[in-house]
């Protein structure tokens, strides 16, 4: 396998890393800051293995949560077999806020390397505003 970069993004959120953490693992309310996505829900708790079902206009997915580590980073895989993309969230304080980056990786089975140059195009596009979305969501929660 190998892996490319899709994208990599940062933003700085004025709450508290705990706060951002809170709403960035609150998955109900994902549908207000996540591009595309309908309605997402937890089949257990926030843990590594913890599967999230989501829905995009018609079609029903999943991810699978990988990696997390408590009010630090997230990484979220979607896909598998050939093709995975790799979905981090990675949370530092930076006086007394929250900076949020965003990267997104794509894991490919090496006989497909051509094939990855439109898919990271595809995800960079549909994925760049992500992070201001959060940020404007968790500014105005209450």
């Amino acid at each position: 396998m190998t892996q490319f970069q899709a994208l990599d993004v940062q933003e700085l959120i004025h709450l508290s890393v705990p706060r951002v953490w809170e709403l960035l693992t609150d998955w109900a309310a994902a549908p207000e800051w996540m591009p595309g996505v309908d309605w997402m829900e937890a089949e257990q708790l926030t843990g590594p293995g913890t599967v999230l079902d989501y829905r995009c206009g018609p079609h029903e997915r999943q991810l699978l949560i990988t990696d997390v580590r408590e009010e630090d980073s997230i990484t979220l895989s979607s896909g598998g077999g050939d093709i995975t993309v790799l979905y981090t969230y990675l949370l530092t304080e930076e006086s007394e806020q929250a900076c949020v980056r965003l990267t997104i990786s794509v894991q490919a089975a090496e006989g497909l390397r051509d094939e990855v140059g439109g898919l990271l195009s595809a995800i960079a596009d549909s994925e760049a505003s992500t992070l201001k979305t959060l940020r404007a969501y968790a500014e105005a929660a209450p």
